[in-house]
């Protein structure tokens, strides 16, 4: 019966049924059983052939899950290498910006010379540590970092200012046209400077800590 198919089947019924007489219960019985194993054969065909088709099916699914997988684990691995660099650059960031502002502190009570050239040279290291490391900041930090910056460079030219002003003779500043309260005026420009950076500094520790989490 392996090559057993609809049209032999019905020839050989034809073959049966003329061979008979066609009795009507002998007829209804072959009928029946060819019946039942045309049923049996079509169903195992067609079971054969969905079963290679899920098969097929399967095989490309799981070529296509462990491919998703592979590209899923090399983008965590890049994610995980990413976040630990930016984790190392934003402490170290911050650090700078710690040390700036503690010399910023300092030159705020006295403003001398040496402490002028000492928050420079921090201001200096500073923004080259930012510019080095831009690729790894994130745009909305890099704004904040260098509005920053600016905002202690414009300290900076206002101690100078002042330092300038408070060396100069009364007669120089006769002859310069300096007049009395402009020395209060930079004192007072000074404190408003300051005062931006250090809430500038605040609300970017806060973004900083935020990136770190992740949130």
């Amino acid at each position: 019966m392996e090559n057993f198919d609809i049209k032999n089947a019905l020839e050989w019924l034809g073959a049966i049924i003329i061979s008979v007489g066609g009795t009507s219960a002998i007829v209804i019985a072959i009928s029946k059983w060819f019946g039942d194993r045309l049923a049996t054969k079509l169903l195992e065909k067609d079971r054969s052939k969905y079963q290679q088709e899920l098969e097929a099916l399967k095989t490309k699914y799981q070529s296509e899950l462990e491919i998703k997988k592979a590209e899923l684990e090399k983008s965590k691995s890049l994610f995980l290498r990413y976040s630990e660099h930016q984790f190392n650059l934003y402490n170290d960031l911050w650090k700078s910006l710690c040390d700036l502002k503690h010399i910023g502190e300092e030159l705020w009570e006295k403003a001398e010379p040496q402490l002028t050239k000492k928050f420079s040279k921090q201001l200096r290291e500073t923004k080259l540590t930012v510019e080095k490391s831009a690729l790894l900041i994130e745009d909305g930090h890099y704004k904040s970092l260098t509005t920053i910056l600016d905002k202690f460079g414009n300290f900076e030219i206002g101690k100078l200012r002042l330092i300038n002003l408070r060396n100069k003779t009364v007669h120089e500043m006769n002859e310069y046209g300096v007049r009395n309260n402009e020395i209060r005026n930079v004192i007072e420009n000074n404190r408003q400077t300051k005062q931006e950076y250090i809430k500038l500094t605040k609300e970017l520790s806060s973004s900083f800590k935020a990136q770190i989490k992740g949130e």
